[in-house]
């Protein structure tokens, strides 16, 4: 069994999450689980007109 990477997420209380990291070469490690929370608050805050549509 090899080793991995854990989730740098913590608790309210200051426990860290046991998760394996999504990437664990990429400077944000973070697990799935995280991640989609992540993605849906930036989601929601677009969505009330918090942050801009992304342009190209």
């Amino acid at each position: 069994m090899g080793s991995y990477v854990t989730c740098r997420v913590l608790s309210g209380r200051g426990v860290q999450c046991t998760a394996e990291a999504v990437d664990p070469n990429a400077e944000l490690k973070i697990c799935v689980r995280h991640l989609a929370e992540a993605m849906r608050l930036v989601e929601d805050a677009r969505e009330r007109g918090r942050l801009g549509k992304a342009t190209r």
